[in-house]
């Protein structure tokens, strides 16, 4: 089941994963398998054409791939989405790159001990968005 709520426990699920700490405002999206979060995602950082999107999982589907396009760009009306990830997650990298995610850029200790990698992702690029869903697009 994809759910938004509560915000404040998926939001604390991602940042424990991720090393970081949210504060409002922000929104959220996750996947929930038997009671138990298996992917989250925390949106910040609007700013009208672009959003900031965090994110954690064990695994991901394409449904809440979906459900994140149309979050990001019917919702929130964003053109494109600005993703980080730290330089030693090879992992997650791979992943931004399957999700049509291009590096732009490199951020020196922005997670502390290690440097962040910077990713943007326009709605033309995504896989799960324009053309998963027809000819018409998402």
């Amino acid at each position: 089941m994809i759910v938004s709520e509560p915000s404040a426990e998926i939001a604390a699920w991602v940042g424990a994963r991720i090393g970081v700490e949210f504060h409002p405002p922000y929104t959220t999206l996750a996947h929930v398998d038997r009671g138990r979060i298996i992917a989250g995602f925390v949106f910040n950082v609007w700013t009208g054409h672009d959003v900031e999107i965090s994110l954690a999982a064990e695994r991901l589907s394409l449904t809440l791939m979906r459900a994140v396009f149309d979050y990001v760009t019917r919702q929130l009306g964003c053109r494109r989405a600005t993703c980080r990830t730290r330089a030693d997650n090879s992992n997650a990298q791979k992943l931004l790159g399957r999700l049509g995610a291009e590096p732009e850029g490199r951020q020196r200790g922005y997670f502390g001990d290690c440097d962040g990698l910077l990713y943007g992702i326009i709605k033309e690029d995504f896989p799960y968005g324009l053309h998963a869903k027809g000819p018409e697009g998402a």
